[in-house]
């Protein structure tokens, strides 16, 4: 086994011959030295078998590390609910805006949905370019790279006085919030020990109530503002958060198994003991056990990259993780991000409108941190489903309230159920799709398919800010409450995906799951299959 070790531990291994050393170790080593290798990775393993309380007491490091990755994603939440929401802003509609003869101003429908899409589109190619330099560089470089690009190019939206630069402003913003949500959940599931794995992931949509409910509190504060300053304030405080995360994160360790998957074997162990703070496991047993899962994956993967995610088993998971994020948008969270244009287009004043606005992300963010105790208790797939059944059945009620009247009792009645909508996302659909989509994708292949993952929330959210604008806006369809139609349609397909395709993935460990996939087991069995400790295949 030494001589395995010191082939393996050789820190200027590239990640092109991290299969070369594996070959080399299967066929060197002998029976005695490979039963003691399973037997410490197995050992490492169920000692990730713990509470809750007794993980966060065991790993502090981690947990914190982790919580400062995440950090980076109330920028993009911030500002993904600051455009939609300018839209209702007097001062924002009179510099950007036309007239529609009540002497208030409306921006005009197809710069609405430019706008709304820019930062996404943006988004969407930052994430594809993250895939390729993330596994090169590590998480800790990557993520310090984007936010150095992101003090930059706030500057554009800053500064800009015309519907065109501001656009270009919003696009050069989104390449580095694409980056931030492939890296975020992608770093906290592999520094995370087992009972913590579905905290840490989630824990993402914690950060993105939170820069939602800022981005409302700050627009409430403005809403009365008569000078370009209402929405240049808020466009400068996105500057609040990339240089202090920069000064902390440039102390963050890399993630353990991207070091061992690029064979910095002695640098991987250094830093497990330093995420693993109280844990009594030895860090060679972790390492253990880190290359023991890379190894099952070796068998049906060969490199790192975009083309290995659609081959084999590894295309039903990016399937999946695809659409888990895509369907964010499905079920109905564009009514919810664009809660206060729609109370204002319905008719309610912006007084009220920005003020219930702010109390629907309070609600949210609520939601998020309960569901922090039901995603430990209750398993990812039956939240999820409860989730999207729950949110189906207010959309539809929205609707139909909608078209039985429209009285004042028949609007504070859709704003009730647009809030229960909001809340119900929170404690379900939010933050479960983070942990599944970190869980369904291989170790290996974990920053593409995450990267690719958001990339189809992106392309989805493209194509539903365009419906969510035009249902809305009064100079185009004009639909009001009737909107939830459409989107009580595509939560029913969400649902019915979710229940064929979506698996359970609590208690799982990436060895587990490697296994149940590579036996083609159904995704509603995961659950209950048994996967011994010993077994690789």
């Amino acid at each position: 086994m030494s001589n395995v070790s010191a082939h393996l531990e050789d820190p200027d291994t590239k990640e092109k011959d991290v299969v070369a050393h594996f070959e080399y170790a299967q066929e060197h080593v002998t029976h005695e030295e490979n039963l003691a290798y399973l037997n410490e990775a197995i050992l490492a393993e169920e000692q990730e078998h713990m509470g809750v309380i007794e993980a966060l007491k065991r790993y502090p490091q981690a947990t914190f590390w982790s919580f400062m990755v995440s950090f980076c994603i109330i920028m993009e939440a911030y500002d993904n609910a600051l455009i939609g929401n300018f839209m209702a802003q007097p001062a924002f509609q009179k510099h950007f805006g036309v007239p529609v003869g009540d002497g208030t101003y409306q921006v005009e429908t197809p710069w609405q949905g430019a706008l709304n899409n820019a930062s996404t589109i943006g988004a969407f190619i930052g994430i594809l370019i993250c895939g390729y330099i993330q596994p090169k560089l590590g998480y800790k470089k990557t993520i310090l790279g984007s936010l150095v690009a992101m003090v930059a190019l706030i500057f554009i939206p800053f500064f800009a006085e015309t519907l065109p630069v501001l656009l270009v402003g919003q696009l050069l913003c989104g390449l580095p919030w694409g980056f931030y949500n492939a890296l975020a959940q992608a770093y906290g599931s592999e520094i995370a020990p087992l009972p913590l794995r579905g905290l840490f992931t989630m824990y993402n949509q914690s950060c993105w109530c939170t820069g939602q409910f800022i981005t409302a509190g700050i627009l409430y504060s403005f809403r009365n503002g008569t000078t370009k300053w209402a929405y240049k304030i808020p466009f400068a405080i996105q500057w609040v958060w990339p240089v202090p995360l920069i000064a902390i994160l440039a102390f963050a360790p890399e993630s353990p198994w991207w070091l061992v998957r690029n064979g910095k074997i002695e640098e991987a162990e250094k830093t497990i003991m330093r995420l693993e703070g109280k844990s009594k496991r030895d860090p060679t047993h972790v390492i253990a056990m880190i290359k023991r899962t890379i190894e099952i994956e070796q068998k049906e993967v060969e490199g790192a990259s975009y083309r290995e995610i659609f081959k084999g088993v590894h295309l039903q998971r990016t399937i999946v993780a695809c659409f888990m994020f895509a369907a964010q948008n499905w079920s109905g969270l564009l009514v919810g991000n664009n809660a206060t244009y729609f109370f204002t287009v319905a008719g309610m004043d912006p007084d009220n409108a920005f003020a219930l606005s702010l109390g629907n992300t309070a609600i949210q963010w609520i939601a998020v941190t309960a569901a922090f105790w039901a995603i430990t208790r209750i398993g990812r797939r039956t939240l999820y489903l409860w989730g999207v059944g729950f949110q189906a059945t207010m959309l539809i009620l929205i609707g139909i309230v909608s078209v039985a009247s429209k009285s004042s009792t028949a609007f504070w009645i859709q704003a009730t159920l647009l809030i229960l909508v909001f809340a119900s996302y929170g404690f379900t659909i939010g933050p479960v799709t983070f942990s599944i989509v970190a869980e369904v994708s291989s170790v290996k292949l974990r920053a593409q398919t995450c990267a690719m993952a958001r990339a189809g929330y992106y392309a989805a959210a493209v194509g539903s800010n365009y419906i969510s604008s035009y249902s809305l806006n009064p100079l185009a369809w004009d639909l009001k409450g009737k909107a939830a139609f459409i989107w009580f349609g595509t939560a029913i397909m969400v649902f019915v995906f979710t229940f064929f395709l979506v698996p359970e993935t609590k208690d799982r460990s990436y060895r587990e799951l490697d296994v149940l996939y590579h036996r083609g087991i159904s995704p509603r069995k995961f659950k209950t299959t048994v996967v011994e400790k010993n077994e690789d295949e």
